[in-house]
């Protein structure tokens, strides 16, 4: 495996309200001769709260031990853009605004970076949240007649409809945030408990648990504030995000769509490993005779470098890209 180094960038963005700069960060073996330029570049596309600061930096630098050069970044109001983009104060508390429009927008413009630097459109792998906002992206992409990305990883992806049931009572937050003004602050989780019965995301204990203790050191390790690097979460990003469902329209999309290997950890408790069979179901790319449902993996507690299931996906991401040259 090859020594790896991690180097900053920044890329433009043109929002529909004008044009940002965006951080982002690379990964790549650090003797050039160790890069396979068969390859085609990774771009890393993280869930809600960030990518380099969380486990951006985990895959960046397992690929890119591979050969790969990867590219990954934070999500507009997180960690090393959280000043962009989706952060202002409301009644004197600080609220981010959660916007898988924005990811998709922001996604789309770091392919289009990472082609420009590195001469070949890249494959995407996603986390949870981030695998919605990929999936609509790649279809924009296909809608629009344009060049497809390499190849399509999609790790954990749940439909975040889907996703409410989890709730201790869905329809009474679906009520009670509706009927918050749109900018108005609600904390990042829902356990299910009165304090936090209306909150953005919903999370069972033990996962709540786990990404207390093993996101923070991710973000800490980062130089950044803690995960999940927020303090209230917008009304309107519920309002918006049980809306958003790319894979409803996937029927009715013309054009081509990448080859896919569609991951799931069996032992998901957060995001059932069903929804990944679903999409699998639906996807109309190239995507081999089942969902890779991954035994011994859950949510993401076993996301560490040397944890022998995350070895394995690399593993199996790896031939997956591979597969395709």
């Amino acid at each position: 495996m090859s020594e790896v180094i991690q180097e900053e960038f920044t890329f433009p963005v043109k929002f529909e309200d004008g044009e940002l700069e965006l951080k982002g960060f690379l990964y790549r073996p650090a003797n050039d001769a160790a890069i396979d330029k068969n390859l085609p570049p990774v771009v890393f596309n993280s869930g809600f709260t960030g990518g380099v600061s969380m486990y951006g930096q985990l895959v960046g630098n397992a690929l890119a031990a591979r050969g790969y050069v990867v590219t990954t970044y934070d999500v507009t109001g997180f960690f090393t853009n959280r000043a962009v983009r989706n952060n202002y104060d409301h009644n004197g508390q600080n609220v981010t605004n959660v916007s898988l429009e924005d990811q998709k927008i922001e996604l789309l413009a770091l392919i289009d970076a990472t082609k420009q630097r590195l001469g070949k459109m890249p494959a995407v792998l996603s986390w949870a949240m981030g695998s919605v906002a990929t999936l609509a992206a790649i279809a924009d992409l296909a809608k629009a007649g344009k060049e497809q990305i390499a190849y399509f990883v999609p790790m954990n992806y749940t439909n975040l409809r889907a996703l409410q049931s989890l709730r201790a009572n869905p329809e009474a937050a679906e009520t009670g945030i509706s009927a918050l003004d749109d900018k108005a602050g609600i904390p990042p989780f829902d356990l299910g408990t009165t304090d936090t019965q209306l909150g953005y995301y919903p999370l069972d204990p033990a996962t709540q648990a786990y990404t207390d203790s093993q996101l923070g050191d991710y973000t800490e390790a980062a130089g950044e504030d803690r995960w999940p690097g927020c303090n209230l979460i917008s009304a309107k990003s519920y309002k918006t995000y049980v809306k958003f469902d790319p894979e409803a329209e996937l029927a009715s999309v013309s054009g081509d769509f990448p080859p896919a290997l569609i991951v799931h950890g069996e032992l998901n408790s957060l995001h059932a490993p069903a929804e990944s069979i679903r999409l699998h179901s639906v996807y109309p790319g190239p995507k081999g005779d089942s969902a890779l449902i991954v035994e011994g993996m859950a949510h993401g507690q076993q996301n560490q470098a040397d944890n022998p299931v995350f070895e394995g996906l690399i593993h199996q991401i790896d031939e997956g890209i591979r597969s395709t040259l």
